[in-house]
């Protein structure tokens, strides 16, 4: 009989190593946040619970104190029934777990920081020749969440994780994109001053949200599964060989907005069903270097207000995607001349030609 909370154990232990390891590619709020939201999921409180400032502030100091002392460890390979498994083996781990009805996912994230999560499955289903598994209760998660991720050919679609993910970015959001949130929160009946007062009150409209944007994302994922501008393992080399750097921040902007805008993608899939909260979201979330790589659906959102027109959205979809392709070959293209010429050519030649006209 396989251990459940043997197991859980053992993933959160190395999810404590990768935070100890890694709390450090956090900007000092980024990591409060992300703390915060560790505690609440530690303790069973709704992403919108109150949390008692002095029971938080004594909880970090542990978990700081607990992260100095196995910084230097590595990585604990997986014990189930009697056997061992390499803690990245992901499928090999899941072989075992999926009669448990348990699903486990490791992988390398932004900064290529390790990232491990246990979770059991609700229910499963195809889309678009990928298998998509719908998660719920987590066992065990580490700093970093996001709330849907593609291995292989498989998605993996954390409901738990969404809502802390849709709730932190609200409370995020850049201040050029609070006028379309504003008006996304208002499609679903949710007025910034209900959030501000007590957002538990709204606690039945915001997982109604949670879940809406959960289907939204598995497209994202559909669109990065179906991808073929980059080569999976070239751009797996791109990333790594520039970790927590604005060139890894660059190409994952590039190839998000590959994955949106393509014919399987998110955008394909808002514009289909008409997903006119899920529009004001992408719009409202979408900063950094993928707004300045695809500024046209920023207008284009405004223009579809006015005239309720999907085809004003879908124009703006084929530019993205195109304009986001150019990018791509780009980096590929400067990224293998410079396999010749070293890193530090290939990194100050993407800046120069791809970054700075961007204004990094």
């Amino acid at each position: 009989m396989v251990s459940i909370e043997h197991i859980a154990r053992q993933v959160r232990e190395n999810c404590d190593i990768s935070d100890a390891k890694y709390s450090g590619m956090y900007s000092v709020c980024g990591l409060a946040l992300r703390l915060r939201d560790l505690y609440r999921w530690e303790k069973g409180i709704e992403p919108w619970g109150v949390i008692p400032s002095a029971q938080i502030l004594e909880w970090i100091d542990k978990k700081e104190h607990k992260w100095e002392e196995i910084k230097d460890r590595e990585f604990q390979k997986l014990k189930i029934d009697g056997e061992e498994y390499d803690p990245f083996d992901t499928q090999a781990v899941n072989r075992v777990l999926k009669p448990e009805g348990l699903l486990y996912g490791a992988g390398y994230v932004h900064a290529m920081k390790p990232s491990f999560f246990l979770a059991r499955v609700e229910h499963s289903l195809e889309i678009s020749a990928c298998n998509v598994y719908i998660l719920g209760k987590e066992l065990a998660r580490d700093l970093f969440t996001t709330p849907t991720l593609l291995q292989g050919n498989d998605i993996f679609a954390r409901g738990e994780s969404m809502k802390y993910f849709l709730w932190d970015k609200i409370q995020e959001v850049s201040q050029s994109g609070k006028k379309a949130l504003k008006c996304t929160l208002e499609f679903y009946g949710i007025n910034e001053e209900e959030i501000r007062a007590d957002a538990r009150n709204i606690k039945d409209k915001l997982n109604e949200l949670a879940d809406v944007e959960l289907e939204t994302y598995i497209h994202h994922e559909i669109g990065e599964a179906h991808d073929d501008v980059f080569e999976r393992e070239e751009w797996r080399e791109i990333v790594g060989s520039f970790p927590h750097s604005s060139v890894e921040v660059f190409a994952r902007g590039v190839k998000d907005i590959l994955s949106d805008t393509n014919e399987s993608g998110r955008l394909r899939h808002i514009i289909d069903k008409e997903k006119i909260g899920s529009l004001g979201l992408y719009v409202s979330f979408l900063r950094g270097f993928s707004r300045s790589i695809f500024p046209e659906i920023i207008s284009s959102f405004w223009e579809f207000k006015k005239a309720c027109d999907w085809g004003i959205i879908e124009e703006a979809r084929e530019i993205g995607y195109k304009n986001a392709r150019d990018y791509a070959q780009k980096l590929v293209e400067v990224y293998r001349t410079g396999k010749a010429k070293g890193r530090e050519w290939t990194k100050e030649e993407i800046h120069r030609t791809l970054l700075a006209p961007l204004g990094a």
